[in-house]
């Protein structure tokens, strides 16, 4: 995630992003909706720069392992910032997970694709939105083996509109699904058959949109996107407290919520309906009363909250 920071005063760290923007680039893991993992980098660390990727990679697997279970299937979903052929090596040789990573489209691979006939494309579909897809197996030039690849390009889109030949989102989806045999035995086993098919991949990679949810919510919910400080350490810590801030609203959302107001809901639409009311505290008879106007009470149903915030689900720790 690039942080725009190109109107703040000369800052530590401050670099030119790949929006062309000066800025930070955190590195983020996320378990939708929640970020689980963040790195904070300076601007023109890329997505796959140095080993950050990786290491961090590890971390997490290593957690999940350690912490609730070694046989544990995992599938990592990424873009192309983070193709990379020894990435992929460690994920099959060493962690054995599984990933589903976009890529970029080379001239070989698009030459090849359009001498295929229209027979052996197949379709996926979601409400309005059409894609075609084949899948074939891909080394490229820079892979040490082949790897299985799908090739969607874009029929439909959700608003009903046929896709003019030159438009086309085009799109290359790289995955070890099917051809990791340790990573392929726990998924079967823990009933992750669907996994192997090319229409759910396609389908998890296209999820991968719901990540810019988190970023709009980091940015909207508690700050700006200018961070404050010029030291680029307290801007580290600042940003931690950002991340904390970020998990402490959507389990907010998941754990007291959910079932009152819909967890759909955007981060500027959450701070005015559930933070920005007005409300008096007063005391009387030896007790607290907590006074909003009919319309707030009404409208978030707010003893119904109180209530849930009064019995927070139990924490399981392994």
């Amino acid at each position: 995630m690039a942080l725009d920071n190109d109107s703040a005063v000369k800052r530590e760290g401050n670099e030119v992003t790949y929006k062309r923007k000066k800025g930070f680039q955190p590195l983020h893991i996320c378990l939708v909706p929640f970020l689980i993992d963040e790195m904070f980098r300076k601007g023109s660390a890329h997505s796959n720069h140095g080993t950050d990727y990786i290491s961090r990679v590890k971390s997490v697997v290593k957690l999940i392992c350690e912490r609730y279970s070694s046989d544990v299937p995992i599938v990592l979903c990424a873009d192309s910032g983070f193709a990379d052929q020894k990435a992929y090596g460690v994920f099959e040789r060493e962690l054995h997970i599984h990933y589903i990573t976009t890529g970029k489209l080379y001239d070989d691979v698009t030459e090849y694709v359009q001498d295929l006939s229209t027979d052996t494309f197949g379709k996926i579909s979601k409400d309005k939105a059409i894609w075609h897809f084949v899948e074939f197996a891909n080394r490229l030039n820079s892979l040490t083996r082949f790897r299985r690849c799908i090739f969607t390009k874009l029929h439909r889109d959700d608003t009903g509109q046929y896709a003019m030949g030159f438009g086309k989102p085009d799109s290359i989806i790289y995955t070890n699904i099917g051809n990791c045999p340790v990573a392929d035995k726990r998924l079967r086993a823990a009933g992750g058959n669907e996994w192997f098919e090319a229409e759910t991949i396609i389908r998890k990679s296209h999820q991968r949109g719901a990540d810019e949810l988190i970023h709009r919510s980091i940015k909207e919910l508690a700050t700006k996107e200018q961070l404050p400080f010029k030291s680029f350490r307290m801007n580290r810590a600042y940003y931690f407290l950002l991340v904390i801030t970020h998990f402490i609203y959507e389990a907010y959302k998941q754990d007291v919520k959910a079932q009152v107001i819909p967890v759909t809901l955007y981060p500027n639409t959450f701070r005015r309906k559930l933070i920005d009311f007005a409300a008096k505290i007063t005391s009387r008879a030896r007790s607290i009363m907590f006074n909003v106007t009919k319309i707030v009470y009404q409208t978030i149903i707010i003893d119904q909250l109180w209530k849930r915030c009064q019995s927070p689900p139990q924490i399981q720790f392994v």
